[in-house]
């Protein structure tokens, strides 16, 4: 079962598309796995599609997993301050694209954790835009990071001042 989304635009809904969200969730979780070594905790989608949708947080991501995650969150203290109005705003979203993803094998899950299914080619007819291809760099770089980051989930969950 579906959560019901809000009316949007034809541009916003374009960009909240339960297929275009779980791709970036598919991106995110190959990402850390291959950082982490294993399954990305589905906590972190609700971290992921936010950051990665979002054009300030995008334009200010580091250019190296290698920075602290902590460091850079306390160095840019505006992205934090309407995070959780973005996490809550996107939630069902968050949640069509991860049912989606499962539905249609982009995305895998097992015990509250989701892993990278398999995306089929993007058809030919299908021209990506510049805004496209970054959140879908910034979903990869998200996931890397959270990967990276040697910490355990609600560590990274209080960083980003969010909890469960």
């Amino acid at each position: 079962m579906s959560t019901p989304l809000p009316i949007l635009d034809t541009e916003t809904s374009t960009l909240f598309n339960p297929a275009f969200c779980a791709v970036l969730l598919h991106r995110a979780t190959k990402e850390y796995t291959s950082k982490a070594g294993q399954l990305m905790p589905v906590t972190f989608a609700f971290l992921v599609l936010p950051s990665a949708l979002h054009k300030p947080t995008r334009d200010v991501l580091p250019a190296s997993t290698a920075t602290s995650m902590w460091s850079w969150l306390r160095a840019h203290p505006t992205i934090l301050m309407d995070l959780g109005d973005r996490v809550r705003g996107l939630q069902p979203f968050t949640a069509n694209a991860i049912v989606h993803g499962l539905q249609h094998g982009v995305l895998l899950s097992e015990l509250g954790t989701l892993g990278a299914g398999t995306l089929r080619r993007r058809p030919k007819s299908l021209r990506p835009t510049s805004d496209w291809l970054d959140c879908v760099q910034a979903a990869e770089f998200l996931g890397r990071w959270f990967g990276g980051t040697g910490a355990d989930e609600p560590t990274v969950l209080a960083q980003w001042g969010v909890r469960p």
